[in-house]
């Protein structure tokens, strides 16, 4: 079996082998191709953009290099004569504002993070006339994309597009800020990842004010310096863990930050200061307690944010970049840094990166290849020459499939064996129940009839009566007691006693006396008939007993006649009736 095995993979070598540099040239082929491909797609796309927003700017050119082994990325628009101008150092801010934005959108996609992109006055040095063009670009781009937008502009956006879900800020910093805005509930449905809301509670200007978001884009609009950008701050506190004491109100001990995600949970960020831990984060129900699962608790202390965090909602730095959140003092994204980083972050190059990797792999493969083949033709001239000297391999290998069906054999009898004693086990048990069941069944038998035990039980009940009526009688008795002492006393008054005014006490009192006479006779009449009935009584139990011998009928314990109607004094315990 191993000199085919080793046939095998040695033919499979050389086959490979003997295609090695028309693989090699395919691979170099295609590693053109892609990048080719991936640059003139983002081409493409970023000049759309910006002659979309920019009539007449100048195309968008990329420029993709090799430093050091890594893809580097120059981002430059291309002049009429051909030359590259690079977009930050040789343009003005509009022209950066939009690619920057575009950048974001791409770079949230590619990076494979949640998609959600918070601006902040990002069309801060776009022209008026122009601010329209750049939020249908934003707008049209999130919804091919499906990214969630979260847009701060003093600009009045409702008049730009119907599609954007607009809320406003109102009201003054130094008496409280709130936000005004319609209820979003409606369009998500529990699974939906994104984020519902965004809850300030003591936030700088905001009491406790809700700003609620759609699934699409949305924009938080209102004068200059009125907390608008409160919000991204509040943001990046919770997902970056950029949060300092000032974001807490004046006067208030701790600031807090809700934001609701998918099914039904919040997640929540304190801010204490002078306290420790500085901040917290945690997960909670929609019933308000923490979430548990699978042994661990979401809510942790400290100043980084906790690792669950990015985890679960998937709001993270990118290559230490803010992808998803957007800082107000450097609205310009990616374009100032190192041409490497850029490559990383947009992953362009990366294809290219995977097909050298390939190549590599391919080189890598061949070597190993041509190592097998030596080895194993080695190995093979070593299996001919053992396989040589083993002429009596196949006498021990029927001696081993006899010796093999011998063990089966003795498994098998075995197994048969362990069967019929569990099978005596068992009929010794029932043949032990059996015996049990006949002497039950001898001492049945002699049991009464059902009319002699229902005149047992109406016995038994009588006596119970006389127990009730002696009772009443003992009462009554300390009742006439009572009587008699009050009559001996009224009998003792002296006989001149002044006429009551209302004797109505007095004959209510003669008039018990009298019922109580009269219902002790009555008493007394009634107990020597229950002691009759209850003498006859004994004299049947006793003659019971002594017919079935001293033993109760129903559960074969011994009896007495005095206890024989009462089950609990003599009845056998749970395991001995359980073995009966």
């Amino acid at each position: 079996m191993r000199v085919e095995e080793l046939t095998r993979e040695i033919e499979l070598a050389k086959g490979r082998l003997a295609v090695r540099d028309e693989v090699e040239a395919f691979i170099e082929a295609v590693h053109g191709s892609a990048s080719r491909r991936s640059l003139q797609a983002f081409e493409t796309l970023l000049t759309a953009l910006v002659q979309e927003v920019l009539p007449g700017e100048k195309p968008v050119a990329l420029d993709l290099s090799t430093e050091r082994g890594l893809a580097s990325l120059d981002i430059c628009v291309r002049r009429p004569d051909g030359s590259l101008e690079d977009v930050l150092e040789d343009n003005g801010g509009a022209l950066t504002n939009v690619i920057g934005m575009a950048l974001r959108l791409i770079a949230v996609v590619k990076a494979d993070v949640a998609r959600f992109l918070a601006l902040d006055e990002a069309d801060c040095w776009i022209a008026p006339d122009r601010v329209s063009s750049f939020y249908r670009v934003l707008e049209d781009g999130a919804a091919r994309l499906g990214v969630q937008c979260l847009a701060v502009s003093h600009h009045d956006l409702s008049q730009f597009s119907g599609q954007f879900h607009i809320a406003r800020v109102a009201g003054e910093p130094a008496a409280g800020v709130e936000v005004i805005s319609s209820d979003t509930g409606a369009q998500w449905n529990d699974a939906q990842p994104g984020l519902r809301y965004i809850r300030l509670v003591n936030v700088q200007a905001y009491r406790d004010a809700t700003l609620p978001l759609s699934p699409g884009v949305n924009a938080l609009i209102g004068p200059n310096n009125r907390g608008k950008s409160t919000f991204i701050r509040a943001l990046r506190a919770v997902f970056y863990g950029e949060a300092r004491d000032s974001l807490v109100r004046a006067g208030e001990k701790s600031a807090t930050v809700e934001i609701g995600v998918a099914g039904g949970r919040t997640l929540r960020f304190v801010r204490q200061p002078r306290r420790s831990p500085v901040n917290v984060w945690s997960l909670h129900e929609a019933d308000g307690s923490v979430v548990e699962e699978r042994g661990m608790r979401y809510e942790t202390g400290g100043r980084n944010v906790p690792d669950w965090v990015a985890d679960l909602i998937r709001i993270r730095k990118v290559e230490d970049l803010d992808v998803h959140v957007a800082h107000q003092k450097f609205p310009v994204f990616l374009l100032g840094e190192t041409p490497s980083r850029r490559s990383a972050v947009l992953s362009i190059g990366q294809e290219a990166g995977y097909i050298r990797d390939m190549l590599v792999i391919h080189r890598e493969r061949c070597r190993r290849d041509t190592e097998a083949v030596r080895s194993g033709e080695r190995e093979l001239i070593a299996l001919g020459e053992t396989l040589e000297g083993l002429t009596e391999i196949e006498a021990l290998k029927e001696q081993l499939a006899a010796a093999s069906a011998q063990a089966e054999r003795l498994r098998a009898s075995a197994a048969t064996i362990e069967r019929l004693q569990a099978h005596a086990a068992q009929l010794a048990a029932l043949r032990s129940r059996l015996e049990r069941a006949q002497a039950r069944a001898g001492i049945t038998a002699h049991l009464p009839s059902a009319e002699h035990l229902d005149a047992l039980t109406r016995a038994v009940e009588r006596s119970r009566e006389r127990e009730r009526i002696g009772r009443r009688v003992v009462q009554a008795s300390r009742a006439l007691a009572q009587s008699q002492a009050r009559l001996r006393a009224l009998q003792d008054l002296p006989s001149a006693a002044p006429v009551l005014e209302n004797t109505a006490p007095a004959q209510d009192i003669l008039k018990r006396l009298a019922d109580l006479r009269s219902a002790a006779r009555i008493a007394k009449t009634r107990m020597a008939q229950v002691d009759d009935g209850l003498k006859a009584l004994q004299a049947e139990m006793a003659r019971l007993v002594e017919e079935t011998g001293g033993l109760c009928p129903t559960c074969g314990s011994p009896v007495r006649p005095e206890t024989l109607l009462d089950h609990h004094a003599h009845s056998l315990k749970p395991t001995e009736r359980l073995t009966a």
